[in-house]
């Protein structure tokens, strides 16, 4: 959406309204491209880049806590965005008869403890092929929980978004014993997360020169 001012000369200009990390604009480029209308997606951790899903005619639902939610609303509301398909809570929604979900969405700004235990709830919950969306890849919580994905042969790396975010995609089902093995070895205290690299020349670094064999990156072919 644009906000539309009246200059003092009488004209109309349209002034984008930019999302509050810079970064994001890219990502929410990325998300308007990727996300269908009736797709089921879920972000963990306060984030504007919720507003992309609804506006795509997904059903969205935020992990977060209530000012996160309340503040995804009043972005929506700025955007003249409908929220009638959003919801949200501190936890993942298990209802019986939930369709899988087909994308995710973490934050940079969620703490590792937190990030970790709702994450192993999501990863379980989405379908094969179903895209994760991890913003600040390259430092972080984020970049720990991306060093856990290159140990687990269940993630591949699908490409690195514009902006500092990753897209990783489901590979085959996740194996919790795996994924708690994985999130564990990423958590270990004094271990310095290595995450994704930016740019061109540290994608290629990323994929055929690891720094470690147990972060070895999985790409797609």
């Amino acid at each position: 959406m644009t906000a539309i001012t009246t200059q003092t000369a009488g004209r109309i200009r349209k002034i984008a309204q930019r999302r509050v990390r810079r970064q994001d604009e890219f990502t929410a480029d990325y998300l308007a491209l990727v996300v269908k209308p009736g797709m089921r997606t879920v972000q963990i951790g306060g984030s504007d880049l919720g507003s992309v899903c609804l506006k795509r005619g997904a059903r969205h639902e935020i992990i977060a806590p209530i000012a996160a939610i309340e503040a995804l609303q009043s972005d929506c509301d700025r955007r003249q965005i409908p929220t009638n398909a959003l919801r949200g809570g501190p936890a993942l929604r298990k209802d019986e008869d939930a369709t899988p979900i087909d994308l995710a969405i973490i934050g940079p700004e969620v703490g590792f403890p937190v990030m970790a235990g709702n994450w192993r709830h999501v990863a379980a919950a989405m379908r094969q092929d179903g895209l994760l969306i991890l913003v600040g890849a390259d430092h972080g919580s984020s970049a720990r929980l991306a060093d856990a994905l290159m140990m687990d042969p269940a993630w591949v790396l699908q490409e690195r978004a514009c902006g500092d975010a990753a897209v990783f995609r489901k590979a085959r089902a996740v194996q919790p014993g795996r994924t708690m093995e994985s999130l564990t070895a990423a958590s270990r205290p004094g271990r310095r997360p290595r995450g994704v690299r930016q740019g061109p020349i540290a994608s290629l670094i990323n994929r055929f020169f690891p720094g470690k064999p147990e972060d070895r990156l999985r790409t797609a072919n």
